[in-house]
């Protein structure tokens, strides 16, 4: 088992918020899409199939918002009442929605497509500030109507709530763009296909000088990170590799960028789970960073035979 510090564990709070927000809205989206705004009541694969929950959300984000009883999740008093507040402003804006959308464009496309031709410059100018005064009377309508799932990276860095602080969050011209994509139909939509690639096993072939050759790690995705395994070390590390990874490469003695490796393992793992990659993909990846220790490992056999590093 490895150990997090206070700062790991407030992050990936964090974090864990941010894919909450996502998580609620798209259930609230989804609920309204499939006409079930009744429902409270869930099972398991309904999360999974409807909401597209992975198993990380079940872990993490289902206890904070369901009262869990065996297959059953039932809404919690505070996330009813939250999912009927958003169908309801859903439901008020519905009749603005397709005009709001259309002002929408007409203001902000071409402003858009000149800021693309003048390097982004005209976001910084009074020209930006006058034309964001007059989507303020579109920007509520089309949040509600729409419901908009935003890229994870867009809601960590802007630290506002977009149900709360919807005019503040919208400021940013990155979420601007985001509601453009949502108006023109191209917007996020919310997946589980990464849990694609956890719990499967990855041979992770490395060389090392201790026994002239190579030794073959198990390795596979987790939840949390990654699972190690070699003869007598085995378990589990974090997503960077620091736990069994490392004591595995450490108790035979094996060089590497340690820095570097856990920079590209945590990297892996979130090119995975954002689904970027799909399983046959990161199993081959794995292998390079494998590829890369051995290498650095085989080097390091050319220093002087005095230095004995």
């Amino acid at each position: 088992m490895y150990y997090e510090s206070d700062e790991e564990i407030e992050d990936e709070r964090k974090w864990n918020k941010v894919r909450e927000r996502n998580i609620k809205i798209n259930i609230a989206k989804q609920l309204i899409a499939n006409g079930r705004v009744e429902e409270k009541s869930f099972t398991k694969q309904d999360l999974k199939d409807l909401f597209a929950f992975k198993e990380s959300d079940i872990l993490y984000i289902a206890p904070n918002i369901f009262d869990i009883s065996g297959e059953q999740y039932v809404m919690n008093l505070t996330f009813s009442e939250f999912i009927d507040k958003i169908i309801q402003s859903n439901k008020a804006v519905k009749d603005a929605l397709l005009a709001a959308e259309a002002e929408f464009i007409k203001l902000y496309s071409p402003f858009r497509e000149e800021a693309e031709r003048n390097m982004f410059g005209v976001y910084a100018g009074d020209k930006y500030r006058k034309m964001f005064e007059k989507l303020k009377e579109f920007i509520p309508i089309i949040h509600w109507g729409r419901l908009p799932i935003f890229n994870k990276y867009l809601i960590y860095n802007r630290e506002r709530d977009p149900e709360l602080e919807t005019i503040e969050f919208y400021e940013d011209p990155d979420c601007l763009n985001a509601l453009l994509k949502e108006v023109k139909n191209q917007g996020i939509v919310l997946s589980n296909k990464s849990d694609n690639t956890l719990n499967k096993k990855i041979t992770f072939k490395v060389y090392t000088r201790r026994w002239g050759h190579e030794n073959t790690y198990s390795i596979k995705r987790t939840v949390n990170g990654w699972y190690c395994k070699y003869i007598a070390i085995r378990g589990e590390c974090k997503k960077n590799g620091e736990g069994g990874l490392f004591m595995n490469l450490d108790h035979d003695s094996v060089f590497y960028p340690k820095e570097g490796v856990a920079y590209a393992m945590e990297k892996l793992w979130e090119d995975a789970d954002d689904e970027v990659i799909d399983f046959d993909e990161l199993a081959k990846r794995i292998q390079q960073i494998a590829d890369w220790i051995s290498a650095v490992e085989k080097s390091t056999g050319e220093q002087p035979e005095w230095v004995g590093y």
